[in-house]
């Protein structure tokens, strides 16, 4: 009497359980009926069933953190070039050490599409400064709120570059 589910055995039950065919008590015929006893049968569907479990889990946890990472490189990559923007005015080296942090945000934060994530970012980290030196330009004050302004109009076409060359590049990823 085999006591362990072979490898192949596993990952067609996990295929199964991944497309939503799974029958717990017809996968415990079939392994009676493969000369597993009924208790050991249970047993290794269980730990099949929990080991299934746990990839969701993993899966999901890998892909929050994925999030988080991407959130994360967006504020730095905004905080810095709203930085920049504000207190540098269009000073070259400013605008270079602020596309140097893009850059490796953008690396940091989609690890899985780099060359997108670092184009998008640049992009938007180039673009920022100048935009708000004219929006503001003429101005004495203005409200926080109306930064948000130059963040679009920089970072909009830069997320919309990261996406484009995303399906570009990475089209038999997705």
């Amino acid at each position: 009497m085999p006591t362990e589910l072979t490898y192949q055995q596993t990952e067609e039950l996990k295929k199964k359980l991944r497309a939503g065919t799974f029958d717990a008590n017809l996968e415990l015929i079939q392994l009676i009926r493969l000369d597993f006893d009924p208790i050991t049968a249970k047993e290794l569907l269980a730990k099949v069933i929990k080991s299934y479990k746990d990839d969701l889990y993993n899966e999901t946890k890998e892909k929050k953190e994925l999030e988080d990472r991407g959130s994360i490189a967006f504020g730095v990559t905004i905080m810095t070039s709203i930085m920049v923007a504000l207190l540098g005015g269009n000073n070259g080296l400013l605008i270079l050490i602020s596309i140097a942090v893009a850059c490796g945000a953008g690396y940091y934060g989609y690890p899985n599409k780099p060359i997108a994530a670092v184009v998008g970012f640049a992009f938007g980290a180039i673009v920022l400064p100048f935009a708000c030196a004219y929006y503001l330009r003429g101005r004495e004050s203005f409200i926080n709120v109306e930064l948000l302004i130059p963040i679009f109009i920089s970072f909009g076409p830069g997320f919309l570059i990261k996406y484009v060359l995303s399906r570009m590049l990475y089209s038999d990823e997705d």
